[in-house]
């Protein structure tokens, strides 16, 4: 009877204070080691914002369905067929809707059914859509229904607001990038199309006025390509987060990002050193980016990059060890570069007057190469005595005795003077 009745609608109400414990919800994550986890691992903090809206929106819509629901059960005290004979919003629906076929709320097994039609009364609530075929009946729902709407406005306000500022910051490489074109054409507008100096020559090289602009448009696509808009900077910087750390700190990221590269240079490798005189080696390293067709040159001449160790962290490229005379010499001295390969490991440990003036590198594909100083090496070098003596010397002197060779063989070919 009405007992029983009253009875079941006050164990349901009951049910409601489980609700209460969403107030702990916030607190759960920030205190859950696996949520910490998961935001430290997240790569993106705007796909982090944009998962956070997604998760509020979906339990934010839980909630009013579950409440929009429940009110309907509060006026008849049943999901079985005395919904139908009370006025609530199910019975408004069931009669002015229904048809064999569509989806039956009524009955305690439809429970599945109940919720889908409360979900999308709530998601076209929050979302303003409000087809309007789902709507209060009783003066109770009306003022329900009053207090949803304010609350999914507000909300939905909120999360179109948040949404908006995630996009932007979703658009800023893009941003970056068309403005990084929109420079390179300006520049490209203000060459100068017209050298006499060149009209004669049938050798233009890199300076032909119209392959050098498709170059250059190259070049920012695979800049955009591999995520960085810089050619030449310290590998810290690479992370402008590098610049709000302590220095310790700074040393000890840039190590860990370019260690993995380090261990391809015998005497700089853990074989050796410790990670403290590793690390500072790693700060003074430099991230290099070059298009296809660019020529390195490893020497302390102008239009080069200076004295120290190549490591190829992508890409592919032509490397040649020293001067040649003659195609079949040059064959010989030309050996490719892929990621992972090394290319000035023993050149670099020669004085300045001994060393391979000729040494370059010939860009295949669009390149990213970690450079590592002279100073840098030779004053690890300097630092760890064992490294020197184990190994680092006798890369030297096979160095030395290479460029010695090569030396005697340049003279040989030389025409004497009469």
């Amino acid at each position: 009877g009405d007992t029983s009745k009253t009875n079941i609608l006050l164990i349901r109400s009951l049910d409601l204070l489980k609700l209460c414990r969403l107030a702990r919800l916030s607190y759960l994550f920030r205190s859950s080691d696996f949520v910490i986890e998961f935001l430290q691992n997240m790569k993106s903090q705007a796909k982090l914002e944009l998962f956070k809206y997604i998760f509020l929106l979906i339990v934010t819509s839980h909630i009013m369905a579950c409440g929009w629901c429940f009110l309907a059960f509060a006026q008849s005290g049943s999901f079985e067929d005395d919904l139908l004979n009370t006025d609530n919003w199910i019975s408004y629906w069931y009669n002015q809707t229904y048809q064999e076929g569509m989806i039956n709320p009524v009955g305690d097994n439809n429970d599945k059914n109940r919720y889908v039609l409360s979900l999308f009364w709530s998601l076209q609530t929050i979302t303003s859509i409000g087809y309007g075929n789902i709507v209060p009946f009783t003066t109770l729902e009306w003022w329900f229904g009053c207090f949803f709407m304010l609350i999914s406005g507000v909300l939905w306000a909120y999360i179109i607001g948040s949404l908006v500022n995630v996009a932007a910051e979703l658009q800023i490489q893009r941003g970056l990038h068309r403005t990084r074109n929109d420079e390179v054409n300006e520049m490209i507008g203000h060459f100068n199309k017209r050298d006499p100096a060149l009209d004669d020559s049938c050798e233009r090289g890199i300076y032909d006025t119209e392959m050098f602009p498709k170059r250059l448009k190259k070049y920012i696509h695979a800049q955009k390509m591999s995520g960085k808009l810089t050619s030449m900077i310290k590998i810290g910087r690479f992370y402008p987060v590098m610049e709000s750390l302590s220095p310790e700190m700074q040393r000890v990221s840039s190590f860990m990002l370019v260690r993995e590269y380090l261990e391809h240079v015998p005497y700089l490798s853990s074989r050796f050193l410790s990670m403290e005189e590793r690390s500072l080696v790693a700060k003074e390293c430099i991230g290099f980016e070059f298009p296809a067709g660019e020529v390195i040159h490893i020497s302390e001449g102008r239009g080069s990059i200076g004295r120290g160790i190549c490591i190829f962290v992508r890409g592919t490229a032509f490397a040649l060890h020293g001067k040649v005379s003659n195609f079949s010499d040059r064959r010989k001295r030309y050996s490719v570069v892929t990621a992972g390969h090394t290319f000035g490991v023993s050149d670099v440990l020669l004085e300045d007057e001994h060393a391979r003036s000729e040494g370059k590198i010939e860009v295949i594909t669009f390149s990213r190469v970690l450079f590592i100083p002279r100073k840098s090496v030779l004053a690890a070098l300097e630092r760890n005595q064992n490294a020197w003596k184990q190994c680092a010397r006798w890369k030297y002197l096979l160095a030395a005795m290479y460029s010695s060779r090569i030396e005697s063989q340049l003279a040989e070919t030389q025409p004497k003077n009469d």
